[in-house]
């Protein structure tokens, strides 16, 4: 198994409360415009903590954030972005930035320019969950996407349901067609990866690889790696 990139994670550490998940909060954050300077900081804690020791990342070691729609339209994005890879030169990073569907984008002129922008610097940009959401096919006819992610609920399903296997052949061909990369989400067998990996599907990820860790747990086994 080959290290090759990571998925940022944000989880709300509550003092009495425990953690908690995502869904809790972020649809929340996002209702108060709170998801972007919430994101800028994680990004900031990602770059403090593996910039320091670029040089034992991988070449092309990729970070990916997820990053919802109100924030396609704020172009300080395309800044915080370039300052993330510009942390990293000394050995470059690929940042990838995957739009989830909570909220729906509504693609126009300066959707594209900031997607441009973003491409200019090489971030690329992934459709996540992709076949669950109502605007998967619409992000891909609106602007240039650069990875699919396939939804855990089909992976799961590998050697149990044909309906979701039918379903990651669609996506596994239309991604070849128009020359995209893919990413199974939520691998946790040998069954599914193998029937992924002989689909030459470009990334796998999932429980079967590792679970959700603390950054700082990630970094300690990582270096403990190389």
């Amino acid at each position: 198994m080959n290290w090759v990139g990571c998925e940022i994670l944000i989880r709300w550490s509550h003092p009495t409360l425990g953690i908690f998940p995502p869904d809790s909060f972020i649809p929340l954050a996002e209702r108060c415009n709170l998801i972007v300077p919430m994101t800028q900081a994680l990004m900031v804690q990602v770059r403090k903590e593996f910039a320091p020791m670029v040089h034992l990342l991988p070449k092309d070691f990729h970070f990916a954030f997820n990053i919802s729609a109100s924030q396609f339209k704020d172009f300080n994005l395309v800044e915080d972005c370039r300052t993330f890879i510009q942390a990293f030169s000394d050995n470059p990073v690929k940042l990838v930035l995957e739009l989830t569907e909570r909220e729906l984008l509504v693609t126009d002129g300066a959707t594209e320019m900031l997607v441009a922008e973003l491409h200019k610097l090489g971030v690329l940009i992934a459709i996540a969950d992709f076949g669950t959401g109502n605007s998967s096919l619409k992000y891909l006819q609106s602007f240039n996407v650069d990875v699919l992610k396939i939804d855990k609920r089909f992976v799961s399903n590998i050697g149990i349901d044909s309906h979701s296997i039918h379903i990651i052949d669609n996506i596994i061909d239309l991604a070849s067609r128009l020359h995209l990369q893919t990413v199974a989400e939520g691998v946790e067998n040998e069954v599914q990866a193998a029937y992924l990996k002989a689909r030459n599907v470009t990334y796998l990820q999932g429980y079967l690889y590792g679970k959700p860790i603390p950054m700082d747990e990630f970094a300690r086994q990582f270096y403990a790696s190389v």
